[in-house]
């Protein structure tokens, strides 16, 4: 079955009026509102909150300009209520990550409610049988709107490609069930989520997008596009594309059409407003060399994929950023991939990450995961230099 996607483009995605005068020209050509949502419905609008401080103008983040427009068309509609509700990442807190960008004044001026899922309860679905989960527990609060409308913000991720609409799904979920998607394998197990779970609407807030080293550390680019579509395999397919990334290289989109799920054929998925052309703009990928400035520090590839790699070199930069220096790690031997074999030379620290290396999970340094979180690698090496962990336990991420 068809579907469609549409995009608009502005010059100013900071400024209010400009970004409601978008917002009203995207429901127009998707809806419009009145047409989507029926008048008294309950809608549920979850961001993407990946921070507790103020970083939406970096692209990192659901920016409150964006939501601020988009609570204000659905109201159009005389909705029951509108809350905008998130579960946030591990380790971060969603009350802090709403106050510190915006979203309480948001709330203030719409009236709309601010919910942190965390604090309410969840329920268990199945998902498709033979796959990675089996059942998934999702926010309750997500399953019971009248209408669910799923807000990302586009941006490049080290360990998805892209993250957008398939993605974060992934934040109506427990903080176990995110450690599991993580240990399991995060793509077939987001890929298995969105079988089961299927927003009514999905609108990207391209206002301020990301891309290098996403999920938070990139750099922030200033497209001032918004897109809409019912179907987030087609939303994800053309957000790929106006990236400039082939949709084959999105291992989710591989899986969906895999899965039979969405419309992941370009031919049957029909661009309204700008062309595809018109808004394009490649972005960098999360894909630089792995290096590391410490001359004790062996890396084994062994086929890894991209996401181990980037994943580390990411790790190893935030802690550099925090001020410790990788100089004070001891002879270390970093093996990544199903192919890399630990030399067990002597003097040196074994450090095997991710799933491929599961036959090394014996050692005290081993970093599950597919790919592994990056907090988690972080914390490895922290432990390796006798620094304390900052997200607790590895034992808790071990979920067999």
């Amino acid at each position: 079955m068809p579907a469609s996607v549409a995009i608009v483009k502005g010059k100013n995605g900071k400024d209010l009026k400009e970004v409601r005068k978008m917002m009203a020209e995207l429901f127009s050509l998707i809806g419009p509102a009145p047409k989507l949502i029926p008048r008294g419905s309950r809608v549920l609008i979850k961001p993407n909150l990946t921070a507790e401080e103020n970083l939406w103008e970096r692209g990192i983040l659901t920016g409150p300009v964006f939501m601020q427009a988009l609570v204000e068309e659905v109201q159009k509609t005389r909705p029951e209520e509108v809350i905008i509700a998130e579960a946030i990442a591990i380790g971060l807190n969603t009350k802090k990550a709403f106050a510190a960008n915006g979203y309480e004044e948001v709330a203030r001026v719409t009236g709309a409610r601010l919910l942190d899922l965390y604090d309410g309860e969840f329920e268990e679905i199945k998902t498709p049988a033979g796959g990675l989960l089996k059942s998934v527990r999702v926010s309750r609060e997500v399953l019971r709107a009248d209408f669910f409308i799923n807000a990302p913000v586009l941006k490049t991720h080290f360990a998805s490609t892209l993250s957008a609409a398939m993605k974060n799904l992934k934040g109506t979920t427990t903080y176990d069930e995110k450690k599991r998607f993580h240990y399991l394998g995060l793509n077939k197990a987001l890929t298995e989520l969105n079988a089961v779970l299927k927003p009514h609407l999905n609108v990207v807030d391209g206002l301020i997008a990301m891309e290098g080293d996403g999920p938070i550390a990139g750099t922030p680019v200033g497209l001032n596009m918004l897109m809409a579509g019912t179907d987030a395999v087609a939303v994800d397919t053309i957000a790929a594309r106006i990236m400039g990334i082939d949709p084959t290289e999105v291992l989710s989109l591989c899986l969906a059409q895999g899965m039979g799920l969405g419309v992941w054929d370009e031919e049957e998925i029909k661009v309204l407003g700008r062309s595809i052309e018109e808004v394009r703009r490649p972005f960098a990928r999360a894909c630089a060399p792995l290096e590391s400035d410490a001359e004790k520090v062996r890396f084994l590839h062994g086929q890894a994929c991209n996401a181990c790699p980037n994943g580390l070199r990411i790790a190893m930069g935030r802690l550099k950023a925090a001020g410790i220096s990788l100089e004070e790690l001891p002879a270390v031997e970093i093996s990544m991939g199903y192919e890399a074999r630990l030399s067990g030379s002597a003097g040196y620290v074994q450090l095997p990450i991710g799933n491929c290396q599961k036959q090394y999970k014996h050692l005290p340094n081993y970093v599950p995961g597919c790919p592994p979180p990056a907090f988690l690698m972080g914390d490895q090496l922290r432990e390796i230099m006798g620094i304390p962990r900052r997200f607790g336990s590895k034992k808790d991420f071990i979920m067999e």
